[in-house]
């Protein structure tokens, strides 16, 4: 093992090897990363420190990281010699491979022991300290600790000023007083590569002042500078957050300052904690980075961070919802309701009401709703509360209320922990806006809330009094910081968290809400559709077919005022095509009327009044004219309308899909399509409930199309019926002979093929396909007369329709006259006349329609106008899917 002196010796000598390496850059200007920032703006010295007590459950160990590429030279540097374990300097690398630590000597290795070299940084610039260096292996964030002479934070360091020489004995206790970490490549320092997440810090002890500035980088891209502008922390925490203190009751923020319990500031009043530094981000919890520089882009993108943030969208589709008992933007006093919207951007939403409706919109004074953001659809409850706790009145004429919702980013909590005293105030800047500040803000603009309050738990919160009468107690309207903001004095900020906050918001959107104690109305839609024409028989929901809608509106008990200019609306999808629309039903009395305009879109009804307790419903039939890719068509209707005292605010209901107790989808022809319960989705009703406003489904599909099975057979001689059957099990025919859907058989015969098998088969494929093979004795000879059947079963997708069957007559025979003959189903056996002139078909010579394809034998062939053969469903279902012609054929 290595003693001290011999492992002084192995350092001393790296540092030469360095130092011949970089002593092309003594004449580098003064720069450095650490403490010398820190003390840059003069007032008092403030201590790094490492110590084991805790602050609101946070160690009062500050962990610093530093980005750093494979290749560059790290520098480090510290005031203390001498630590309480002996590793005065602690690193560790991203893996873990380059992990070490520095034991400064106060020879000269590592150790900076005046101000001018904490000034000059490490050598080799002139006048530097001697550092503790390592050539990077790694690329990435190096964790770098620096040690006090003790650990306890049993005593305080020596209280100086930044131009009085600092300490490097155990006076510092359990604090650094100068400390160093410089990145050099062969291009020179690199600034803006060290951070934190929180920052620990002791100035010995009170009337002293911090001057510090530190650079906060938001995790979406925001930079603000902060100037600690002379506060009097004693022994503090600095670190920034997306949310300062979270109310445990609800885990809202609480945009206050707070009061500790205790002297270790946790628990606060009210059941309140700071949002901590030392876990892990979550979506809503983010922890900014504390630099002591403006940070590197190179740091930035390494984090994943954007180096210009993006402006915030505005809130979409805002509006307020009365709660239960009421529809559109009206509520009773006290009942409250819903403000919904949506958002693109994360961040934190802020809803402020215009409770004394003076147009503007002041936190102060006014009711705030505010809280993390969701990206997508966000419902947030009101109670129907003002700003003091006391429901909010009707306006005269129950005129209605505006409310104002932003979205804002870069929201940036500077949550101090104790610290007493801050004459001049803080200054914050932020110094990379995406656009242009709202009026009243720009980036100076500062938040904070010193009111005393009545907890969430019941708790009153007694804040003391600032004892700065410049400065406002509550500034939540916000407050320019440029010459300082939020100052208290008298020990104020004792025991307590001064919480002081900045954001970007977004363009604003208006919403108005009613509040009433007389008028209410209480409207409700349901909507259902059903199958009303199987245009194409197939069974199944397809193009060409017919729907029918049903929109029934009412307005209900609780409600107790009428809806004025109430006008329903829908909009029928491209899918589908108008055909009627028409009233099927109204409570008596009840004076709207149809819309004769309307054709698919746009106002179904005239300007009316649904009184209390009516209800109307509206049919809207409709031809399907796509397939929607096998996508759910949906159509959903809606309705405006205002009430008697306030016709200036419109209340909006869509309907909800109602199944009018189907249960299976497809429906039968007549039937309704059963819906969707609930979606998940909220469009429009109450935000709090997905299950009020679904829109109407139908699914159409696409069948396959019509198929006409043929059958051919002799099943007769000289009047003589053929009982025989061949099953033809493959090749031609195999299919049309074997379709299962023909009608259960009903007849006996033996296989003509000799096997003597005596077999069941279906009256309608009896008789022989050839006559061939049948005996000798029972074959035609010439001048018998031959009977064919052609039999036939309609079993494709759809309905058969306009089917013509043609046979041209055997080259052997001659057609016997006024033998045609068709049977359809379980129908009467008719006659088609010879004769071509009429519409059943008949017997051609010459001039053969189109479906009479195949061989001409110069015999004529007969044609039957058979017309529509219904699509069968089962076996011989129905019985218009089947049937047969037939015809005789003497033989030559």
């Amino acid at each position: 093992m290595m003693k001290k002196g011999q492992r002084q010796l192995a350092k001393v000598t790296t540092f030469i090897t360095t130092c011949l390496c970089l002593c092309g850059y003594s004449t580098l200007p003064v720069r450095a990363e650490g403490s010398k920032e820190l003390v840059s703006g003069g007032g008092d010295r403030p201590y790094l420190e490492w110590s084991s007590l805790t602050t609101a459950n946070v160690i009062r160990q500050t962990p610093l990281k530093v980005y750093v590429k494979a290749g560059e030279t790290v520098n480090l540097g510290s005031s203390v010699p001498t630590s309480f374990d002996g590793k005065d300097i602690v690193y560790r690398s991203p893996l873990g491979t380059q992990n070490g630590f520095c034991d400064v000597l106060s020879t000269g290795f590592g150790f900076i022991n005046t101000i001018a070299k904490e000034t000059a940084g490490p050598l080799p610039t002139v006048g530097g300290y001697t550092p503790c260096s390592f050539v990077a292996t790694e690329t990435g964030l190096y964790s770098i600790e620096f040690h006090g002479p003790l650990s306890n934070g049993a005593t305080n360091p020596t209280p100086i000023g930044v131009a009085t020489a600092f300490p490097t004995d155990n006076t510092q206790a359990s604090a650094v007083a100068a400390w160093d970490v410089t990145i050099r490549d062969s291009s020179g320092i690199k600034l803006g590569r060290l951070f934190t997440n929180y920052v620990a810090m002791n100035m010995g002890a009170n009337s002293h002042s911090l001057n510090s500035k530190f650079f906060i980088q938001t995790k979406d891209g925001f930079r603000y500078r902060t100037s600690m502008n002379g506060v009097d922390p004693f022994g503090f925490l600095f670190f920034a957050s997306s949310r300062g203190y979270i109310d445990r009751t609800d885990n809202s923020t609480l945009y206050r300052s707070a009061r500790a319990s205790t002297n270790t500031l946790d628990p606060f009043q009210g059941n309140v904690q700071v949002q901590r530094p030392d876990v892990v981000d979550t979506t809503t919890d983010t922890t900014h980075l504390v630099f002591v520089n403006a940070p590197d882009t190179e740091v930035l993108f390494a984090l994943g961070i954007p180096s210009t943030p993006v402006l915030p969208a505005a809130p979409t589709s805002f509006k307020f919802t009365g709660a239960t008992g009421s529809s559109g933007n009206q509520t009773t006093v006290g009942a409250g309701g819903y403000f919904s919207f949506g958002s693109s951007s994360a961040g934190t939403y802020e809803i402020i009401i215009d409770t004394n409706n003076d147009g503007v919109y002041d936190p102060s004074v006014d009711r705030i709703l505010q809280n993390p953001v969701t990206i997508g659809t966000n419902v947030v409850t009101w109670d129907g509360k003002n700003a003091s706790g006391v429901n909010l009145p009707p306006r005269p004429g129950n005129a209605p209320y505006n409310a104002r919702a932003r979205i804002r980013t870069g929201e940036y909590h500077f949550p101090m922990l104790d610290a007493e005293n801050n004459p001049s105030g803080f200054v914050i800047t932020m110094q990379n806006a995406p656009g242009p500040f709202s009026a009243g803000m720009n980036a100076t603009t500062v938040f904070y809330n010193d009111d005393n309050y009545t907890a969430k738990d019941g708790t009153a919160v007694d804040l003391g009094t600032p004892g700065i009468p410049s400065s406002p107690r509550n500034a939540t309207v916000g407050v320019d910081s440029a010459s300082g903001k939020h100052a208290f004095s008298s020990n104020y900020g004792d025991f307590k968290g001064i919480d002081t906050w900045a954001f970007f918001p977004s363009q604003a959107v208006l919403a108005p809400l009613v509040i009433t104690t007389t008028n209410q109305a209480n409207v409700q839609g349901k909507k259902s559709v059903k199958f009303l024409i199987d245009t194409d028989g197939s069974g199944n929901v397809t193009v060409g077919d017919r729907v029918q809608y049903t929109i029934t509106y009412s307005n209900l008990a609780p409600g107790n005022s009428n809806a004025t200019n109430f006008v329903i609306n829908d909009a029928l999808p491209s899918q589908l095509t108008f055909v009627s629309a028409a009233i099927a039903s109204q409570t008596a009395g009840n004076t709207i009327t149809l819309n004769p305009s309307y054709s698919g879109t746009g106002a179904l009804t005239n300007t009316g009044t649904l009184r209390v307790n009516d209800t109307l419903t509206i049919t809207v039939t409709a031809t399907i004219n796509s397939t929607n890719s096998g996508n759910p068509i949906s159509n959903q209707a809606n309705t405006t309308f205002n009430t008697p005292d306030n016709p200036a605010t419109t209340g909006t209901v869509v309907t909800d899909a109602d199944s009018a107790s189907a249960t299976i989808n497809p429906p039968a022809v007549g039937a309704f399509f059963f819906q969707t319960v609930d979606d998940g989705v909220d469009t429009g009703n109450n935000p709090t409930s997905t299950a009020d406003d679904d829109p109407t489904l139908i699914t159409v599909v696409t069948v396959t199309p019509p198929s006409l099975r043929l059958v051919k057979r002799v099943t007769a001689i000289q009047a003589a019926v053929v009982t025989s059957y061949i099953d033809v099990v493959t090749g031609i025919g195999a299919a049309a002979d074997n379709a299962p859907n023909w009608p259960n058989p009903s007849q006996t015969a033996t296989k003509s093929d000799n096997s003597g098998t005596t077999l069941s088969f279906s009256a309608l494929l009896q008789g022989v396909v050839s006559s061939s093979s049948l005996p000798v004795s029972q074959q035609p000879k010439p001048n018998d007369e031959v009977e064919y059947t052609i039999y036939f079963l309609s079993d494709g997708g759809k309905n058969a329709a306009n089917v013509q069957l043609c046979d041209f007559v055997p080259a052997n025979s001659t057609y016997v006259p006024n033998t045609l003959q068709l049977k359809l189903g379980t129908g009467t056996l008719t006659t088609i006349t010879d004769a071509i002139a009429d519409t059943d078909g008949g017997y051609y010579t010459a001039g053969f329609p189109a479906a009479c394809t195949g061989i001409n034998n110069s015999k004529g062939a007969i044609v039957v106008n058979v017309g529509t053969v219904n699509r069968s469903t089962g076996v011989g279902t129905p019985s218009s899917a089947y049937g047969f012609i037939r015809f005789r054929a003497k033989i030559n």
